[in-house]
């Protein structure tokens, strides 16, 4: 029998951990509205569903055996968190120059761009990467199916990670006119880069 309470006991602080996929849901919220922040929400959580996809497959088993893979996924996750954080920090220098009103959801083109922007997030994150290839096959009971198993695991984190997201992308969509305005947007898309920046750090330092 999956151990289902243990790994929700373990996963959960996990999930409402302050990370990149939160922030990036958050950002997106709140310079699109609700929508914009879904559709990243959807994205980083299809991110995760192919790490579950993965692991199921075997490849946290080949991964053991090619350490180098996660010399090159640790330092591709790096470079794109802080990559997000320097466009925040930027974003953040130009904001004085920019218009002050939000795009309204059914106005903004760029639904695709904030899937594939939360999509890429997570599969370039080592923390979601570890969790799925590293954690999630330590949950599994001895002689269970180890695919299935590994798949409810997948589900749980998901409906866990995507509500999450949902509740923040509702919030940051709720705030949107209010931190839309030059100063607190200002404000709002430095303190995202430097916690971007500062995640990267660690991960480099990790």
């Amino acid at each position: 029998m999956i151990p289902v309470w243990p790994f929700v006991a373990v996963t959960l602080p996990l999930v409402m951990s302050p990370g990149v996929s939160t922030a990036v849901v958050l950002r997106n919220s709140v310079s699109g509205g609700v929508r914009a922040g879904l559709q990243t929400a959807a994205g980083a959580n299809a991110g995760s569903l192919c790490y579950g996809l993965l692991s199921a497959a075997g490849v946290s088993l080949a991964l053991q055996r090619w350490p180098s893979a996660w010399v090159v996924l640790r330092a591709a996750g790096t470079a794109y968190i802080a990559w997000l954080g320097i466009q925040s920090l930027r974003r953040a220098m130009g904001q004085a120059a920019r218009r002050t009103r939000v795009t309204a959801a059914s106005d903004d083109p760029r639904g695709i761009a904030h899937a594939y922007e939360g999509f890429v997030t997570n599969v370039l994150n080592p923390a979601i990467a570890t969790f799925y290839l590293v954690i999630v096959p330590g949950f599994v009971p001895v002689g269970a199916p180890v695919a299935r198993s590994i798949l409810t695991l997948t589900s749980i984190h998901v409906l866990m990670a995507g509500s999450w997201h949902v509740a923040w992308a509702t919030a940051g969509g709720a705030l949107a006119h209010f931190l839309a305005r030059p100063r607190p947007r200002q404000i709002l898309d430095a303190a995202a880069g430097v916690t971007l920046i500062a995640l990267a750090i660690t991960l480099a330092r990790g």
